[in-house]
């Protein structure tokens, strides 16, 4: 009477018991599956503005200022400055200032100097409707000495105060006099270069003309 028993019982065993196996199968690759992509992806992140030079703004110091504030603004133009996006520069620029300085030639500036753009600390603004004035430390990384690697921490800090203005319900980078001279002197470069291409080739024409067949 016995046999009959556990012969009926058993497939309820194993049935039971291959369940419980299927659940915790799941329940492992449901928890390591969803949490390796947040994780990875976060380190990846922290890992890649880690090894930029310490001048470029990061991402963690546009995030802690206030949404919407002209603060956030100038970090925002400040970086895409830096990672040499022209076009973003110019859509986070003024109209006023765009026009003062020539879409072209500011779009060339941020091809030309972009990763060059020195750091920024935002240290304080003042807000008057859709004009701001913000306040910055203008930062720069000397090395010890020359070769060495720019040190982590800045060096020098020079104060400076940038206008910022509110089109189309968002802030604007608004100063040509700090865009200006640099844009000056990035022209002045380019005419040099020319002349002096253009009097190698008049050197060379000559040479060619004067040299005995």
């Amino acid at each position: 009477m016995s046999e009959p028993q556990r012969q009926t019982r058993t497939p309820w065993y194993i049935a039971g018991a291959a369940l419980v196996v299927a659940a915790a199968v799941v329940v492992v690759v449901v928890v390591s599956g969803g949490g390796s992509d947040d994780s990875g992806s976060t380190r990846t992140s922290v890992a890649s503005e880690d090894t930029f030079p310490p001048h470029v703004v990061r991402t963690s110091e546009i995030e802690a200022q206030d949404a919407g504030s002209p603060q956030r603004a100038l970090l925002e133009w400040w970086q895409s400055f830096q990672f040499g996006d022209a076009r973003g520069v110019v859509e986070r620029t003024s109209a006023a200032t765009v026009s003062a300085v020539g879409r072209p030639q500011l779009a060339e500036l941020v091809r030309t100097r972009g990763q060059g753009l020195q750091g920024v600390e935002v240290l304080g603004a003042t807000v008057a409707g859709d004009a701001a004035s913000i306040r910055v430390g203008l930062l720069t990384f000397q090395p010890e000495k020359e070769g060495e690697p720019p040190p982590k921490t800045p060096t020098a800090s020079r104060p400076a105060t940038f206008a910022m203005r509110k089109e189309g319900g968002e802030w604007h980078f608004s100063e040509p006099v700090y865009l200006k001279p640099m844009v000056d002197s990035l022209r002045s470069r380019q005419e040099q270069k020319q002349q002096g291409g253009q009097q190698q080739n008049q050197q060379q024409q000559t040479n060619t003309e004067t040299a005995p067949e």
